[in-house]
């Protein structure tokens, strides 16, 4: 394994005003500085094959935790010294199983995770040696617990409150989404209609050879807001923990629409039919959760315009045309989620995978030649 040492790719290169934005050069309204830093992996080969989409960051974000699923791992990195520190080994079956099919982790606390698999939740600790088990499905009276069409497909905690889960409980039968409070420790489970997501329902597609497409949703913990949304509008709701009231937040954009269209068919014969749909709806603007920045004391999040070139061949065995790229805008917003400024950001060419928050910079994972780095941008607000 080759040595790698902690680059500036990058240096200190003011964007705003920089001659190779292209034609979004006009659409930059930020000044920032970029950087690109490595992960030393020491003699592991990290697993980037999925651009980090299935990590989390401690809550101080001194570590990144990422499943490995070549290894049925997750990996320890510490952020600070840039470094790989460990791995918490998993086992799929025995007196520590987890479960098969692995889909998500939650940082429970500084000692253990919630682990999450097909149709099964465990506690593990840091060695992976597994403590309890959770059964959503089984927590509150029989008018409130989950049925057998629901599944808690999103997951959050708070750090001070270890033992309540908030989530999203989405119906495969219906299509209908609610935000819920877990309570575990009291058999108690709180269901919060949100609007944002009947709104959202308007954008479903039934696919009737099997199957319905719906636009992703999100609930994350940011700052110290609980914040709900809808990939496909810029609107976002701040939910109130205790009480589940939501407080709506719209917004107007000057570079962006500030939501898809919508006006797609509401169900098509197959999935061959599907395929230019979804071409259509990946063409409009989509939104992605905000990241808190504790030192700036601002949000940002991203939004993304896909890009498609006519003339690249789909996918063997698939009817989905790839992307060949896509344009992307940053909005900063101030700690009461009221909008202060947006940017393109040209350097970034592809929907924006994994990113958070730290030090006063936003980071954003890149594979550079199948290595952890990460573009840092530093923005002058």
């Amino acid at each position: 394994m080759k040595q790698l040492i902690f680059v500036l790719l990058c240096g200190m290169m003011l964007a705003c005003g920089s001659g190779d934005g292209g034609e979004n050069e006009d659409q930059v309204r930020l000044n920032y500085s970029i950087d690109t830093v490595m992960v030393h992996p020491g003699q592991e080969i990290l697993y980037v094959n999925s651009s980090l989409s299935q990590a989390q960051l401690s809550p101080e974000k001194t570590h990144l935790y990422n499943f490995n699923n070549t290894e049925f791992a997750i990996e320890k990195i510490n952020l600070d010294e840039l470094a790989y520190k460990g791995k918490i080994m998993l086992s799929k079956e025995g007196p520590d199983g987890v479960g098969q099919y692995f889909f998500g982790f939650l940082l429970k606390d500084e000692n253990s995770l919630l682990v999450r698999c097909y149709n099964q939740d465990n506690i593990v600790d840091l060695n992976g040696k597994k403590k309890s088990q959770i059964d959503f499905k089984k927590v509150g009276n029989e008018t409130e617990r989950l049925s057998d069409s629901e599944n808690l497909i999103s997951a959050v905690l708070i750090p001070e409150e270890t033992d309540v889960y908030y989530g999203l409980i989405s119906s495969w039968e219906d299509g209908n989404t609610e935000v819920a409070k877990i309570l575990v420790d009291e058999d108690k489970i709180q269901r919060f209609d949100i609007p944002i997501f009947e709104k959202a329902r308007k954008l479903d597609i039934q696919i009737t050879d099997g199957g319905r497409f719906t636009m992703a949703k999100y609930i994350t913990y940011a700052g110290d807001k609980l914040i709900v949304g809808v990939e496909g509008t810029n609107e976002m709701y701040e939910l109130d923990k205790d009480t589940g009231a939501a407080q709506h937040h719209e917004y107007s954009s000057e570079l962006t629409a500030t939501e898809k269209k919508g006006n797609y068919p509401s169900q098509v014969g197959g999935i061959e039919e599907f395929a230019g749909i979804y071409r259509r709806i990946y063409e409009e603007v989509g939104f992605l959760p905000p990241v808190w920045d504790e030192v700036n004391e601002v949000y940002y999040r991203f939004s993304f315009i896909m890009e498609f070139d006519d003339n690249a061949e789909k996918p063997e065995g698939s009817p989905f045309q790839q992307p060949s790229g896509a344009k992307v805008f940053l909005t900063v917003y101030d700690k009461d989620l009221n909008m202060l400024a947006e940017s393109a950001i040209p350097q970034l060419t592809q929907r924006p995978p994994f990113h958070f928050a730290k030090d006063g910079k936003l980071w954003v994972f890149e594979n550079i030649e199948d290595e952890m780095g990460f573009v840092q941008f530093g923005f002058d607000l």
